[in-house]
């Protein structure tokens, strides 16, 4: 019989969310490591071991698995010291009208994309041996069902080439394209795109027994993006800037399914130099330029898989609004 019951989620929104889930995550954090935490951030992230009712047992925010599983003997200690086993028994409940702050806008009818972002390989590699030369991270990214349909070439034969929209490579490069090998930069703001553009194209028209035709697509373009990051460090009020960017060359392939009007299989690399820092990136030992990959493939169907990408409660996620580098309309060809 499981012990444990692991459960991940994104802390950001649960911070503030306005309905039983996010207050209930505060029940749990406010008893936890940053507990009436504001500076230098607010931020509530971590481990936590808690009962059903949001007792917690342990909690922690920390990289070190020694340290993670030390804290799990500790709580399972104090679970089992408990005098009655009551509080596993009941559950938080909410009112059950209640709307969320931020709705679920899961696509599932769409295309859903898992991100995995990393170091590549250098030529010369002078950085410390600890966890930063291993890191990497994962994401989601997500197009609706209409989106996904646009980036495919009409008509469907071999040769017919497709520029992607503009809004699928807009929320690619300012959502997408961050560093966050290490840590949590900002998104990019849309003067940073200096030029982008991904171009669709028929490699092959299969047609399986009397099935819809399945279409093997060769996706390939390039995002630039640079800007001038800016933040103060809360512990010594120094202001500080960094010059930031990505030169990603963007090669891929995808196979669309008529019949099911969804992808059945993607694959996107983004990979060339990266550099300079952002505030919460840990890049400021490693400004490079130097070389990352961050690489999109078909997400699977386990609940995980359902995580919001990190940066859609920004509000304007699934804007289509224009900005530098605008690459033009989609157009057949």
């Amino acid at each position: 019989m499981p012990r444990f019951v692991p459960v991940a989620e994104n802390c950001s929104p649960l911070q503030s969310q306005r309905d039983a889930k996010g207050e209930f995550f505060r029940l749990v954090a406010e008893q936890g490591h940053y507990a009436g935490r504001t500076y230098p951030t607010g931020t509530r992230q971590g481990m936590y071991v808690f009962t059903a009712d949001g007792k917690v047992l342990g909690a922690a925010n920390t990289r070190d698995p020694q340290r993670l599983a030390q804290l799990m003997h500790t709580a399972l200690r104090r679970w089992t010291a408990l005098a009655d086993g009551s509080a596993a028994l009941t559950t938080a409940e909410g009112p059950a009208d209640y709307v969320p702050e931020h709705p679920d806008h899961f696509p599932a009818d769409g295309l859903v994309l898992q991100l995995a972002a990393r170091d590549l390989p250098r030529n010369q590699d002078s950085r410390v041996e600890d966890w930063r030369k291993q890191a990497w991270n994962l994401d989601y990214a997500w197009l609706t069902r209409e989106e996904a349909r646009s980036m495919v070439p009409e008509p469907a034969t071999p040769g017919s080439r497709r520029a992607v929209p503009w809004e699928i490579v807009r929320r690619l490069a300012r959502f997408h394209l961050r560093d966050f090998v290490r840590g949590e930069p900002s998104v990019w703001p849309e003067e940073a795109i200096r030029h982008g553009e991904l171009v669709a194209e028929i490699s092959q028209a299969q047609t399986v027994s009397s099935q819809p035709r399945r279409l093997h697509l060769r996706l390939q373009g390039a995002i630039r993006l640079q800007w001038e990051a800016r933040w103060v460090r809360p512990e010594t009020g120094e202001e500080c800037r960094s010059d930031t960017g990505f030169d990603a060359t963007l090669q891929g392939t995808a196979v669309w399914d008529e019949g099911r009007g969804a992808f059945i299989a993607f694959n996107l690399l983004a990979s060339g130099p990266r550099w300079g820092a952002n505030q919460y990136n840990n890049r400021a030992d490693d400004l490079g330029p130097a070389p990352m990959g961050i690489a999109f493939t078909l997400a699977g169907r386990e609940p995980r898989d359902r995580t919001p990408p990190h940066t859609i409660y920004r509000g304007d996620y699934f804007s289509s609004a224009g900005g530098a580098g605008h690459s033009g309309d989609a157009q057949d060809t």
